[in-house]
């Protein structure tokens, strides 16, 4: 640009460039950390009540259901570790699930 010395324009250039950044920063939406919800137990998943993506869950709500080798009983595997909606379900009806394995995702609300 006529009229201006190299050290201005390097000012200029330094200045727009900060605005664009914090312009494109000022438009995202905060992000909300997905909790990761882990086993309790070891066992083959169940079909009867598996929690299902997008399902607004409660508090302390079963998610997960398995039969376990010990006992063969039905028992409650992961429960919702607070109020949110489910964003992924990591396991399937008849597959074996270990103590600790991630099963689902939550957003938290």
């Amino acid at each position: 640009m006529k009229g201006y010395n190299r050290d201005t324009m390097h000012r200029l250039a330094v200045i727009l460039v900060t605005m664009a950044i914090l312009a494109s920063a000022a438009g995202a939406a905060p992000r909300l950390d997905v909790v990761e919800v882990k086993s309790s137990l070891t066992g083959i998943v169940l079909a009867d009540d598996l929690v299902e993506v997008d399902a607004r869950v409660e508090d302390a709500q079963p998610l997960l259901y398995v039969r376990t080798p010990l006992t063969g009983q039905k028992s409650i595997a992961a429960r919702a570790p607070r109020e949110g909606v489910v964003r992924e379900v990591l396991v399937r009806p008849g597959q074996r699930v270990e103590r600790g394995d991630i099963v689902a995702r939550l957003m938290p609300r």
